[in-house]
């Protein structure tokens, strides 16, 4: 696999899961002939499953959340298009017919995750292969279930080919380190031994995009200038609250910076399934939503990895400790300040990628539920658990913790979750109608 794994703070998931047939669990408030959505939220939980397995933490490799959405959003495709090819209830992604309404739709799943998640993820073929073979002893050998692995792997394999050569193999490319106030700069640890000047994936602004039409399709503003009122804001709110030794950061920011920690793809994954526990809806409708908020997610990170690339600019470690030379009087430097969840990501603050991420989630949330207001509570890989009111709530404190954190100034934080909101409500409009 090529350039996945990134330094993280993110604990592992356990990876426990339950395979279930929807043939023998079925919701209470399923219409007649409807078909459960029992297996594809197994599957989709097993690809996150897969993704966590990757991570060491003796060695601090974690999968990066650019490519970790690609990998959910090309397995809920497959998903979703070996449902759609058994009925046709939206529009095709990938696999144009002919349909095959014999298929058992466990099988179709089944063998499209297992397919799809075994190709971005070759390593925990073993893993994946496991959960496959048990799924299919669950489900009553005949004609429904070889024609639902055959439509299965040909989705899977539909999907793949769509994807090939979209440059998601070659975005590990070199990022231009300006010389002047506010041009990004390597952070600790990612500036010495024994990274040696690492940013992260700058290439993945070149990505092709599932939906949208380019990567600057909503290319925000130019962040503040040094000088400004705005950036004499954001630096002192930053430096004071973000802080390793911060005196001012509450208790609850605190837990909310640890909080929102996960990988943004693995946590608005379990918003939804959170909100799809309370408002169930049937298979189809289901992979529908997360194959829609996985695009999202994807074509968010390469909106912001462009943002980041035009405006390089610097993030607080640095623009604190070299503020002597920002020309702005209004901030102090302090040589020796640290984030609060040391280290921040390696790479440039504007705009910030999480706050993108949550934007898009909740914009594809919102259209799919008709509404903002969905109570939910989700749990972190640390096991500490938060409850929201809305997904506006928890978009808000998702992009707030990344200040916190001390890795964004708030504006970053802002203009990246509005960034993302435009992105969620374009998937949302023009993708699986």
């Amino acid at each position: 696999m090529k350039n996945i794994f990134l330094l993280s703070c993110a604990a592992p998931l356990a990876a426990g899961l339950l395979l279930a047939s929807s043939s023998c669990q079925k919701d209470a408030t399923e219409a007649p002939g409807a078909v459960a959505p029992t297996a594809v939220l197994a599957w989709n939980q097993a690809g996150t499953v897969a993704v966590t397995r990757l991570t060491n933490p003796a060695t601090g490799f974690f999968v990066l959340p650019h490519i970790e959405a690609r990998v959910y959003a090309i397995e809920n495709l497959a998903m979703y298009d070996a449902l759609n090819n058994i009925q046709q209830k939206n529009t095709p992604y990938a696999l144009q017919g002919p349909l095959v309404p014999a298929a058992a739709p466990d099988a179709a799943v089944a063998a499209a995750a297992h397919d799809a998640l075994v190709a971005v993820l070759p390593d925990e073929k073993a893993y994946v292969d496991s959960l496959y073979l048990a799924t299919l002893a669950k489900i009553g050998d005949g004609d429904a279930k070889a024609q639902g692995v055959a439509l299965g792997q040909a989705a899977a394999k539909a999907v793949l080919a769509k994807r090939a050569g979209d440059g998601a193999d070659a975005a590990q490319t070199p990022f231009p380190i300006g010389p002047n106030p506010g041009d990004y700069q390597y952070t600790p640890p990612f500036d010495g031994p024994p990274f040696n000047g690492y940013y992260a994936l700058a290439g993945w602004k070149d990505v092709k995009p599932f939906v949208l039409t380019a990567g600057n399709q909503f290319r925000p503003g130019p962040p503040p200038a040094l000088t400004s009122d705005a950036y004499t804001a954001d630096f002192n709110e930053v430096k004071a609250v973000g802080g390793a030794t911060s005196a001012t950061r509450t208790a609850d920011q605190a837990a909310s910076a640890q909080f929102w920690l996960d990988n943004s793809p693995l946590v608005w994954f379990r918003v939804a399934r959170a909100a799809l526990a309370a408002k169930p809806a049937d298979a189809y409708a289901t992979v529908r939503l997360l194959a829609q908020l996985e695009m999202a997610e994807t074509d968010s990170y390469i909106a912001m990895c462009d943002a980041k690339y035009a405006y390089k600019r610097w993030r607080p470690i640095t623009a604190i400790r070299q503020a002597a030379a920002d020309g702005n009087p209004n901030t102090a430097p302090d040589a020796a300040w640290l984030p609060f969840a040391f280290p921040n990501p390696p790479d440039a603050d504007y705009p910030s990628g999480h706050g993108s991420a949550g934007g898009a989630a909740t914009a594809v949330l919102q259209s799919y539920f008709g509404t903002d207001a969905v109570a939910f509570a989700i749990t972190s890989n640390a096991g500490k658990t938060r409850s929201y009111t809305s997904f506006s709530q928890a978009a808000a404190e998702n992009s707030l913790s990344r200040l916190y954190a001390g890795y964004h100034f708030r504006t970053s934080t802002m203009q990246g979750q509005a960034m993302g909101a435009q992105v969620g409500a374009f998937v949302a409009a023009n993708a699986l109608k």
